[in-house]
């Protein structure tokens, strides 16, 4: 051990700093021992300076979640006596013991071997402990976002923090599991929804990471319930993305980098994201045109429907909960013509997805509900598929539909589905291309590929995206019957972001994105805590004085994952058959005027 970073203090000066309440008579012997002050033990650096090094600490207790259904340990944190007066190091220390008696506000000293977990910088193996006074106070420091730098994070590691803002939820992905969610001083975006690939968006995603911080709730994964909101979350008490939450007090933790408050305060949610109603029917002589991922609805295998399918729902009980929620959610969307995407490539018969869902429909809102049968068997040859169902009241299917079977279409980017309509009373056609390009995910390992993640934000398959939105625009440029019919809409799920190259080349192809007009905040998506859009509904140049409203309906993208179909069986509380998660993304639509 280097003795220089080690203090002596006399008995009758810590006397006077710490054990004022404390028998002296009967004080542990630990209590006199040499120790090393923990902003020692942190450093000014990502990692102790004195890893896996042996020695005697001591600090006031300020949480204690030592039980194996919590954090295992506690926090302790530096007296002014021991305060080095450095800003860049850290006051607080986590100790790893489970089942410790201590209690907030004890002094204790503690022997033990410097680690660090994930992380964090921690005193494991504990050989010997003792309290040395109790009832001791401790301020926690007041604390805001953003940061100035990531390192901002790390001087505080372990000290009880006062969060002094009011802060947005944006995301909550890991809540079910971890019973987390994340919060910044506002709403954060994808980088490419707003901001250019490359430069502009890799500052912005910097500066995301520098606002934002996860709130835990100190247990162990898989907690049976969620506190938060209060008194605990449900299908009808949900935590949106776009709720706030009250100023409160935390020790703050970290987890691979990933900063988190651990709070010692109750955390208030203020219900500033409320749950929209549904949208109101378009007008007479307007034709909505909308697009939903329905979150892989597969309605079981063969005439006997038998689970679990490839994808979706591993029950029947799943399916029955799922497809409750995808009919409210599109019997309420109000659509005259709805494309859609991840549902069940297995044809068109009475025992299809397809043949079901839009059976349901028409039974559920009384309304003649059709669909485009792009196929004989199935349409592509991947397991998911694009479909296309209309009012058969509202409007017409003219021709046969159409598709694009050159790569990268069906060997990347899912078929489009083309459809050209005749809305009633009118003698004008609608084209309707109906739209699943590559997602992100699955990325190539050569780094050499074009299609590899090329760190500007894009993510990986950018190269196959942007491929397929301009064969997509060529293809309704040279068709010799679509050509001749100026009256189009590009809408699905493009997984791309607003800024990115597949929605600029459709832009740069004679495409707009009438969302900017209406509501340019507008999105569909929520990843890593960030919202975006990767629906969207384009309209070509003759459309866009005639779109009269768009937008989307915010069902599903800021609610948790956990009040989907598929996590009624941790917690029937978490399931109702309404729209609200019933998916992972938010349904866009525009209402044409005709």
């Amino acid at each position: 051990m280097n003795n220089k970073n080690i203090v002596r203090l006399s008995v009758s000066s810590l006397s006077l700093l710490l054990l004022s309440s404390c028998a002296q008579l009967n004080k542990p012997a630990l209590c006199d021992a040499d120790m090393t002050p923990i902003p020692h033990i942190q450093g000014s650096g990502a990692v102790s300076p004195l890893l896996d090094q042996t020695l005697t600490t001591r600090g006031i207790v300020t949480a204690n979640w030592h039980r194996a259904d919590q954090l295992g340990g506690y926090f302790i944190q530096s007296a002014k006596a021991d305060d080095d007066n450095n800003t860049a190091t850290s006051n607080g220390l986590f100790i790893a013991e489970q089942n410790a008696t201590v209690k907030v506000g004890d002094v204790v000293y503690l022997t033990g071997v410097v680690q660090e977990l994930n992380g964090v910088t921690q005193l494991q193996n504990i050989t010997a402990s003792a309290v040395c006074a109790s009832a001791q106070p401790i301020e926690a420091t007041p604390f805001t976002l953003p940061v100035a730098a990531t390192e901002a994070f790390e001087a505080v590691e372990g000290m009880l923090l006062s969060l002094t803002q009011s802060l947005t939820v944006n995301g909550h992905y890991q809540l079910q599991r971890h019973g987390q969610f994340d919060v910044a001083p506002m709403r954060l975006y994808t980088p490419t929804q707003h901001h250019k690939p490359g430069a502009e968006a890799q500052a912005q995603a910097h500066a995301n990471s520098l606002a934002r911080l996860v709130i835990d709730d100190n247990l162990a994964p898989n907690p049976a319930q969620i506190s938060v909101p209060q008194p605990a979350l449900t299908a009808e008490n949900s935590l949106r993305s776009g709720d706030v939450i009250a100023p409160v007090i935390g020790v703050l933790n970290e987890f691979k980098g990933s900063y988190r408050l651990q709070p010692t305060s109750a955390v208030t949610v203020v219900e500033a994201n409320q749950r929209p109603a549904a949208p109101a029917a378009p007008a007479t002589n307007a034709v909505r045109v909308a697009a939903f991922n329905v979150l892989n609805y597969f309605n079981g295998n063969g005439a006997e429907k038998t689970f679990p399918t490839e994808r979706g729902a591993k029950t029947a009980a799943d399916f029955k909960r799922q497809h409750d929620k995808i009919i409210a959610a599109l019997s309420q969307l109000n659509a005259d013509i709805i494309g859609l995407m991840e549902i069940e490539n297995d044809g068109y018969d009475k025992h299809s997805a397809i043949y079901q869902l839009t059976t349901a429909l028409a039974e559920h809102t009384g309304q003649p509900w059709r669909f485009v049968r792009a196929g004989v068997n199935n349409f592509g040859d991947d397991s998911i598929t694009n479909g296309l169902i209309y009012r058969s009241d509202k409007v017409s299917p003219q021709g046969q539909p159409l598709t694009i079977t050159e790569a990268p279409f069906g060997t990347r980017s899912r078929l489009p589905l083309i459809q050209r309509f005749a809305p009633m009373n009118t003698v004008e056609n609608l084209v309707v291309a109906v739209n699943h390009f590559k997602s992100k995910g699955s990325c190539p390992r050569d780094a050499a590929n074009p299609n590899a993640n090329q760190q500007d934000g894009q993510g990986c398959w950018n190269a196959v995206r942007t491929e397929s939105a301009k064969r997509l625009a060529a293809f309704l440029n040279a068709h010799p019957d679509l050509k001749r019919h100026g009256l189009r809409v590009l809408m699905g799920d493009f997984n791309a972001y607003a800024q990115e190259d597949p929605i600029q080349a459709l832009l740069a192809a004679g495409y707009y994105n009438r969302i900017d007009a209406f509501n340019p905040q507008a999105y569909s998506y929520v990843y890593d805590a960030q919202a975006g859009s990767l629906d969207h509904l384009l309209v070509s140049s003759p459309l866009t004085g005639r779109v009269v409203n768009q937008a989307k309906w915010s069902i599903n993208a800021d609610e948790p994952t956990l009040l989907q179909y598929d996590r009624a069986t941790n917690n029937p509380q978490w399931y109702a058959p309404s729209p609200y998660r019933s998916s992972d993304h938010d349904p866009v639509y525009a209402d044409i005027q005709f």
